[in-house]
């Protein structure tokens, strides 16, 4: 489920689909792991927080060890993990699989989650802790000879990571937030920014490489309608329950969703926040026949998206289903 253009190669991760069931959490990462793996998916995304049942680090090595090719998507935030620590996780899986990791840099959880962990420092403040983070885990993977940095939030004399990391192997890092403060990060360090699918397409980037949405699609518009409204019907308690987490976040990036959710349902276009009002996703979905998610694939990879992050219902007919939309999707760019 890449998608293959004459000059890059369009590389796509699947995140698990949210559940607060214990049993449901693992069998999840599970599937999404061998669907990905099944469809020519090149990764997952492993989240991590206070309330992930698994260690998303750990999740990683099950992916790796039971795939073939599969590249996980680890989430890292630096409050729960020294650099050093996770340059030596990426280290590990290349000397012990030869697989390269990609590595997804947050800061955000929910506030009353950093109150628990007693992390008292802003929303801005974290992000330049995330920017030291990030640079300081670049070297370590990098140089060859002991590291010395003196950051503000970090420091660190003649370190160094005994394997090293070659250069094939070497992580990319994604950063999706969208404040200033993150921003300023993303291009300070290299990374590749992301954000969420806006309601205005290809027309609302902001510099990303990465778009982050969910698809549900069929061969007709009405039936991709129709399966949509029937896996994420309205339920008020939830909605409740989104509102209520609005409350306990200070994500730029949140706090915009939240608005567009706002707006009426579009279904000329496509554009759908029920999954996210409805407290079942973080994001917007694509909803539509092939023809619509194809038109909506190739405008945003000619506006320069190179990554999709994808949300997709827990079933592996939907895997299909756009597998299906990104063949069309890639036949269609290699004939321009």
């Amino acid at each position: 489920m890449e998608i293959t253009t004459p000059d890059r190669t369009i590389r796509t991760f699947i995140l698990s689909h949210r559940t607060t069931d214990r049993d449901e959490y693992w069998r999840n990462i599970l599937n999404v792991v061998d669907w990905s793996e099944r469809y020519g998916c090149t990764g997952v995304l492993l989240f991590e927080g206070n309330d992930t049942y698994v260690s998303p680090w750990l999740a990683a090595e099950a992916a790796i060890a039971r795939t073939k090719r599969l590249c996980p998507l680890i989430a890292v935030n630096p409050v729960y993990m020294h650099p050093f620590s996770a340059a030596k996780f990426v280290s590990s899986y290349a000397q012990m699989h030869g697989r390269k990791v990609y590595l997804n840099m947050i800061t955000g959880t929910a506030l009353n989650y950093l109150e628990a962990m007693k992390d008292a420092a802003s929303h801005d403040r974290r992000y330049d802790r995330l920017g030291e983070y990030l640079l300081l885990m670049r070297r370590l993977l990098r140089d060859t000879s002991p590291v010395t940095f003196n950051g503000e939030f970090y420091q660190v004399k003649d370190l160094a990571l005994p394997a090293g990391v070659p250069a094939n192997l070497q992580p990319e890092f994604l950063l999706s937030g969208q404040s200033d403060a993150a921003r300023q990060v993303t291009r300070e360090a290299g990374a590749i920014s992301t954000q969420m699918l806006g309601p205005q397409f290809e027309r609302g980037l902001n510099d990303a490489k990465a778009m982050n949405f969910g698809i549900l699609t069929r061969p007709t518009t009405d039936e991709a309608w129709s399966v949509a409204r029937e896996t994420f019907p309205d339920d008020e308690e939830e909605q409740m329950i989104q509102d209520l987490s609005m409350q306990n976040t200070d994500s730029v990036w949140k706090k915009r969703m939240a608005m567009a959710a706002k707006l009426p349902d579009d279904p000329t276009s496509g554009y759908w926040m029920g999954p996210f009002r409805n407290f079942r996703a973080d994001g917007p979905y694509l909803v539509g026949s092939y023809e619509r998610v194809v038109e909506v694939l190739v405008a945003l990879i000619q506006a320069g998206i190179e990554i999709f992050v994808l949300d997709l219902t827990p079933r592996e007919e939907e895997y299909a289903h756009i597998a299906k939309a990104f063949d069309l999707a890639s036949a269609e760019l290699s004939a321009f």
